[in-house]
C-alpha cells in the first residue's frame, strides 16, 4: 500500500489537521489528480457546504473527509450528465464524436467512484420520462446503474483521453417498474412560475427591475414564494450580461409550442435547483452527509451558488444583494434583495389561505391560464 500524508484545513479555516493514510496499491492517485484538474477548470461542482481551504476539487480533501471523518458525500447531477454517462456505459466510441462534454462527465463519474461519492440522479430521470417516455427513461436508468458500478480505471482512462470507449460493457439488471413520467408536484409549481416569468419577459413597457418585482409580487399575492425560481428570474432578467443562455429557449419562436417546451425545460432547471436546496436544508446538522450539485451549465451553477450562499459572515439579504451586483446596478440589486426578504418575512393571514381551500386544482388553473397567453402571443 502507498502512504499518503494529508494536510487539510478544516471547515472553520483556521486549524490544520494532519493524517497519514495507507492507500490500496491500485489506487489511481495520479490519474485522480489529473481528473480533479479537469473538473476544477470546468468548475462543474457547487457544494452545499463550506468547502475546506484546499478547495472543492482537492483529492486529499475528499480522502480525508471520507476516510478519516467518515463523511458521506452525495452528488446530484443534472440530466445532461446522467444521459451521457448512460450512453458511454454502452461502449460507444468517443473518437470523432464531436461531443466536447462526454469526457468531462466521465471525469465526474471517475472522481465519484474513486472517492466513495454516492450519486443520486432521480430528478434527471423524472425529467427524461415526459420527453421520451417511461420505457426509455427506465432503460437509461438501467444503463446509468451499469455506469455507476463500472470499473473506475476505465472511466479514468476515458476521462483522460487514454481510451475512446469503455471496454468492459456491463449488462443492465432488471429494475422494478417505476412511473417516472408521473408529474412531480414540485415541477408543476415550478412550471407555473416559469410560465409567469415568460409572460413578464414578453410584456411590453416593463423594465428589467419591474419584471423581477412583478414576479415577486405575483408569487406573494397569488402563488407561492419559490426561492430557486425567484433567483433564476433575477439572473434571467438582469440587464448586465448575465449567464442566462438557455434558460428560456425559443420564447419568441413563431411556433408557439416550441416556446412552451422551452419554458418546461426551464421548470426542470428550477426543479433540479430546488431539489438541491431541499437536500441541503433537510439534512440534520452534524449528520455526516453533504451534497454537491453537478452541472455543465454555467447559468445553473451561478444560480445554485447564490441559493446556497457562499459567505457566512454576512446576512443572507446582504449576500443576495452583493451577488446580484454582478449583473445589476447596485441600487437595483439592493432593492431586489430587500423586496424579496420583505415578502419572505411577511406572514399570510388565514383569509389568504382560505381562498384556496376549495380549489385543489389551483396550480392547474394557473398553468392553463398563462399557457393560453403564451400560446396566443404574437410578435409586434
Amino acid at each position: 500500500m502507498d502512504r499518503l500524508g494529508i494536510d487539510v484545513s478544516n471547515d472553520n479555516g483556521y486549524e490544520v489537521t494532519e493524517a497519514l493514510l495507507m492507500l490500496p496499491p491500485d489506487f489511481p492517485y495520479a490519474g485522480l489528480q489529473a481528473v480533479s484538474t479537469i473538473l476544477e477548470k470546468e468548475s462543474v461542482f457547487v457544494p452545499g457546504y463550506i468547502a475546506p481551504d484546499v478547495g472543492i476539487y482537492h483529492v486529499d480533501g475528499f480522502i480525508y473527509h471520507a476516510w478519516v471523518e467518515n463523511y458521506e458525500t452525495v452528488l446530484l447531477p443534472d440530466r445532461n450528465i446522467v444521459s451521457r454517462l448512460a450512453q458511454i456505459a454502452k461502449g460507444d466510441s468517443l473518437a470523432n464524436k464531436g461531443d466536447v462534454h462526454s469526457r468531462k462527465v466521465a471525469a465526474i463519474l471517475a472522481f465519484a467512484q474513486c472517492l466513495d461519492i454516492q450519486i443520486e440522479p432521480s430528478i434527471a430521470f423524472h425529467e427524461l420520462a415526459p420527453h421520451q417516455g417511461n420505457t426509455e427513461a427506465m432503460d437509461e436508468l438501467a444503463w446509468f446503474r451499469v455506469a455507476d458500478s463500472g470499473k473506475p480505471h476505465e472511466w479514468l482512462a476515458v476521462a483522460l483521453s487514454e481510451a475512446d470507449r469503455i471496454l468492459t460493457v456491463g449488462t443492465p439488471q432488471p429494475i422494478d417498474p417505476l412511473d417516472l413520467a408521473k408529474p412531480l408536484k414540485r415541477w408543476r409549481r415550478n412550471y407555473a412560475v416559469a410560465l409567469k416569468m415568460a409572460s413578464l419577459e414578453l410584456a411590453q413597457n416593463l423594465s428589467a427591475l419591474d419584471k423581477v418585482l412583478a414576479l415577486f409580487r405575483w408569487m406573494y399575492s397569488d402563488f407561492i414564494l419559490a426561492g430557486p425560481a425567484a433567483i433564476l428570474a433575477c439572473v434571467y432578467f438582469a440587464p448586465n450580461s448575465p449567464p442566462k443562455k438557455g434558460l428560456l429557449k425559443s420564447l419568441r419562436s413563431p411556433t408557439r409550442q416550441r416556446a412552451i417546451e422551452g419554458i418546461k425545460n426551464a421548470a426542470w432547471d428550477i426543479t433540479h435547483l430546488s431539489d438541491f436546496v431541499r437536500h441541503v436544508n433537510d439534512e440534520p446538522e452534524h449528520s455526516g452527509r453533504r451534497f454537491i450539485f453537478a452541472t455543465l451549465d454555467e447559468s445553473l451553477r451561478e444560480i445554485a451558488r447564490i441559493l446556497i450562499g457562499q459567505n457566512s459572515d454576512i446576512s443572507p439579504q446582504d449576500e443576495l444583494a452583493l451577488s446580484l451586483q454582478q449583473w445589476w446596478p447596485a441600487d437595483d440589486a439592493q432593492r431586489i434583495s430587500v423586496t424579496w426578504f420583505e415578502y419572505l418575512n411577511q406572514t399570510r393571514d388565514a383569509d389568504w389561505w382560505d381562498q384556496y381551500q376549495d380549489r385543489p386544482e389551483y396550480v392547474g388553473e394557473t398553468v392553463a391560464h398563462i399557457e393560453h397567453d403564451i400560446l396566443a402571443w404574437q410578435p409586434q
